[in-house]
């Protein structure tokens, strides 16, 4: 089953659509991921590719089986940090299965 993400504001437009591993993700977290995985500060595209899927997958693993429809994320109680959005905080996530 396909999950897509949408992250909109309170004026409710939104600022992303789509599959969750096309997230906008800061490059100090996967940096961080790809150092935590293979101890590489200088991460090959596959090295990206692959903690971009980690932390999307831990990410995601906190909403098994939840219905998540138009939560503020500082509502979630999840780290959301590795999003690449202005002001995360005050964005809305909807989780679509």
């Amino acid at each position: 089953m396909k999950l897509k993400l949408m992250i909109s504001n309170q004026n409710k437009e939104v600022l992303f659509q789509g599959n969750p591993v096309n997230l906008p993700i800061r490059y100090d977290a996967i940096k961080k991921k790809s150092v935590e995985l293979f101890d590489d500060e200088e991460p090959c595209i596959i090295h990206q590719s692959y903690a971009i899927q980690k932390i999307v997958d831990g990410f995601l693993k906190q909403f098994k089986g939840v219905e998540v429809n138009e939560m503020k994320f500082s509502d979630l109680n999840v780290d959301c940090g590795f999003i690449e959005i202005e002001n995360i905080l005050d964005m809305y996530l909807t989780i679509k299965r």
